[in-house]
This record gives structure tokens, sequence and C-alpha cells, in this order.
């Protein structure tokens, strides 16, 4: 397998389009012709602090690659949204009309490019938008080989650098992006139940604790996409999916001995027994999420976490029931004040993020003890203070 070899010219067919207050050449080719004709300007703050585009992930782009080159599935179909290049060097490229096709009021094009014109390390078609679709689409000298499917593309002729970085961060950040627990719902409906629990354990637990009606977070949790029904419903769905996921990757991550379970259903037991005891336990909380902090992102990652050290605890005793959970939680639970109106010490509003999260969890920690005649890490922690004072 290798590149594209031998050829000279390449000729795009493209139809002269609006695109909002720009004009462009808009068709579809093979994406190895796209990968051809353009390059990346690539920002390096010292080399080349005019550049355009991002660092390359080879893993993004690599990931671009198979998703084409995969055989096609029956009824998932495929699809890339427009590559959007930009000729800067207008001697690159030639563009006449084709006679007798217009569409609409739109003008068909050849647009044909020199390959010898292209070479050099100056950027003469610059790739504005695409560049990880388009890095291994013309192939490599060893593993891949070029892709001739055709993808759409927008093409641009002439615009400034500084036109350039307008559309580029229009693409990437003034736009809204895609909602994350909707995304993260699409995916998790793409893949095989197996595939999933081998690759995204956490958010197949997530999806179980939403769709479990046993499980106290059924009826709880905003899977994305509009709210619109819930709120005709009045249902309220304070917790978004993408929040309980990243909570059950943190449990799961600081947990040791849940992994000894080498059933996936197993584990989705002892997790929903775990959360069944957050809500017995702090009953208040967990059903005035208006009034109180304990549904919001950084309850479920402070809980989260908690879950991790107290599965660890329940697991070598052999105990694993929501009451067994219940007993260490209710040692922990007056660590803080949940309430959005709480003030002091123990309050927990103003708190966010991750490293608040690990503090909180540490904290409530503390207070866990397997034996009331015991002392907590609480105590141990004073009793050493108390001795490294004195010496």
């Amino acid at each position: 397998m290798a590149k594209m070899r031998g050829v000279s010219v390449v000729e795009l067919v493209a139809f002269e389009t609006d695109n909002l207050d720009t004009k462009c050449y808009r068709g579809s080719a093979p994406l190895t012709h796209l990968a051809l004709i353009s390059q990346a300007d690539v920002f390096d703050q010292v080399s080349n602090p005019n550049g355009l585009q991002r660092d390359l992930s080879p893993k993004h782009a690599s990931d671009a690659y198979d998703y084409v080159h995969q055989a096609p599935e029956p009824g998932r179909p495929r699809a890339f949204p427009e590559v959007v290049l930009n000729v800067r060097d207008k001697k690159c490229v030639e563009i006449t009309p084709r006679e007798g096709i217009d569409i609409d009021g739109m003008r068909a094009y050849t647009i044909r490019f020199h390959i010898d014109r292209l070479k050099g390390n100056k950027v003469r078609v610059s790739r504005v938008d695409g560049n990880h679709r388009l890095e291994y689409a013309d192939g490599d000298d060893r593993l891949r080989e070029p892709l001739l499917a055709s993808a759409p593309f927008q093409l641009h002729v002439g615009l400034t650098p500084e036109q350039e970085r307008s559309i580029f961060v229009d693409f990437n950040s003034n736009q809204k992006g895609m909602n994350t627990s909707h995304l993260a719902m699409m995916m998790s409906k793409l893949t095989p139940e197996q595939i999933e629990i081998r690759d995204h354990l956490d958010r197949w637990i997530a999806k179980k604790l939403s769709d479990d009606p046993n499980s106290p977070w059924h009826g709880l949790v905003h899977l994305g996409g509009s709210k619109e029904g819930s709120r005709t419903q009045g249902l309220a769905r304070p917790v978004n999916f993408v929040s309980l996921e990243a909570g059950i990757k943190k449990l799961l991550g600081k947990s040791q001995y849940i992994h000894d379970l080498t059933d996936p259903t197993a584990q989705y037991a002892l997790i929903r027994n775990y959360w069944q005891a957050v809500r017995t336990v702090f009953a208040e909380e967990w059903g005035n999420p208006k009034e109180f902090l304990l549904l919001k992102n950084i309850g479920v990652m402070s809980l989260s976490i908690l879950g991790g050290t107290i599965i660890d605890r329940c697991i070598p005793q052999g105990r694993v029931t929501t009451i067994d959970m219940g007993r260490y939680l209710k040692q922990a639970r007056a660590t803080f004040n949940w309430s959005k109106d709480a003030a002091g010490d123990r309050a927990i509003v103003g708190m966010s993020g991750n490293k608040a999260a690990l503090i909180i969890a540490s904290e409530m920690g503390k207070e866990l003890s397997d034996d009331t005649d015991l002392a907590t890490i609480s105590e141990l922690q004073q009793q050493l203070l108390a001795q490294a004072s004195s010496v």
C-alpha cells in the first residue's frame, strides 16, 4: 500500500454558490484528491506563529481514516461534513465554466489543480477545516491505501489568512457544540452491548441506572436533546447523563475491589445498591434537588468518589447490601451541609470541579470506620498531629 502516485492533475467539478456572505465552490470528490491538493498550515509559536491549524492528533486522524476504510454495515450509513479549503495561491488553479450546466442559477465549473505547482514548503491550498479527515486520505508508504471514497468539499479562493482564521474560529468555537449527554447517548445506541461493556463500562452502567425502574436514578437523568417533552409532562430531570457517566467513571477508577467482580451485571448491582443507600441516607437532599446541591455535578462527583471508598470497605467483609453501605454513609452524612443556602466551613456552596469533589470525598471518607470502637481516619489524624506538635 502506498500514496497515490503518478497524478499530475486533479480536476474537481463544483457549483459556485453562496455561503452566507462568502462565495465558494461546492461539490464532491475522492478524499485522496482533496488530500493531494491541500496542506495544513499548522500553528507553531516559534516556527509558524501565523499558522492556523492545531497540532495533528495521529489517533484522531487514524480514526477518521478507519471510519472511511472500514467495510460498510447495512443499516448504518456513514457521512462526512464538508472539507473546507482555501486557495491561497491562485497560480496553482485553473477555474473554467462548464457549458450547459446551470441549476437554479448555480453555474458548474471545472477546477483544475496542477500537482507540480503545489510542491514546496509553502501552503498554497489551505485546509481550513478537515485536516484530520485528510491527513491519511492519500495513504502512506507502509500501512494505508488511498481513500477513493467521495466526500463533500467547500472551496474558497483568495481568502486572506485573517479571513481563514475567522472562519476556523467560527467553525470550532462560536457555534454551539453538540450536547455531550446527547452525543454519549447516540454513541451508546450505536454500539452492541458487549462492545459497549468492554469499551465503555461507565457509560453502560450509567445507562442502566437511568433505565432501570429499580434504580434510584430512574426518571432523574436528562439523556440529551430537547427538554421540552419532560417540561410538558411536568418531569424534573436534574442530572445530565454525561455527569452521571463521569461519576461512574470516577467510582470505577477509585475502587480496587469492584474489578474483582468479573461480571459487569454484578458490578452494576453493587453500584445500584450504593446509590440506593445514598438516596436513603440523604433522603431530604435527594428529594429536593432545587433546595440542595446533592444532585448537582459537585454532589454526583463527590459521592461517586466516596462510593469507590465505601465499596472497597464492603467487599472484603462480604457485606454489599444497601444497608451495609448506608451504615458508612450515615457516618459521613454530617460532614457537609448540602443546602444551597448554607454558609460556613461545612457549606458546599461555591465549590466546583474535580479538585473540590476530591476534597469533599476525602473529608467524608475520614469519618468512615469499620468498627465503632476503632478510631476514624479523622481521629487518627488528630492524634498524629498532637504527637507531631509534642516532639
